[in-house]
Formats: C-alpha cells, structure tokens, sequence
C-alpha cells in the first residue's frame, strides 16, 4: 500500500506503508556545531529510538539461580493397631 509520510520539519515522503509501522529522523545542532540525528520507528513492536547519544542498556549474562536438591527421607507416622471393637463399632 502507497502511503505519505512526514518527517519532523514537514517534509513529504512517498512510499510503501505497511499496517501501522511510522518511521521517521530528525537532527538538530548544538550552538557549539555538533550534530544529533535521531531515527524512529513506531510498530506493533513499540517505539525504537535510535541515535549515537542515546544510552544503550548493558547486557548482562548470568545463569538463574537453582534451588538447592536435598536428598532425606519424610517422616511417616506409626501404625496403629486396628481395632474391631473401639467405640464406632
């Protein structure tokens, strides 16, 4: 499907849209001459931002913990002598 996109300052794109995916850029520029650029997109994923000064989160690998295994025998109750003539009888 053909769509139109605009970017942040307005500008116009043609192209190929597919379900509800937007995706974008925009820069800006420091007072002191350094450029930021910022990409987008925007998807059933969520919105991914994407750009040299944004933090990135470290990965961490690690193994999840496991309950310990102990071995040991439960206790069982002792039996009971079985009565014929207690008072339900």
């Amino acid at each position: 499907m053909q769509g139109v996109t605009y970017d942040s300052y307005g500008k116009e794109s043609y192209g190929e849209v597919l379900g509800n995916t937007n995706k974008g850029s925009s820069y800006w520029v420091f007072p002191e001459g350094q450029k930021f650029t910022l990409t987008w997109t925007a998807d059933e994923a969520g919105f991914q931002p994407k750009g040299d000064h944004l933090p990135v989160a470290p990965v961490h690998e690690y193994e999840l913990p496991v309950a310990p295994v102990h071995e040991y025998e439960l206790p069982v109750a002792p039996a009971l002598p079985y009565s014929r003539t207690g008072p339900g009888y």
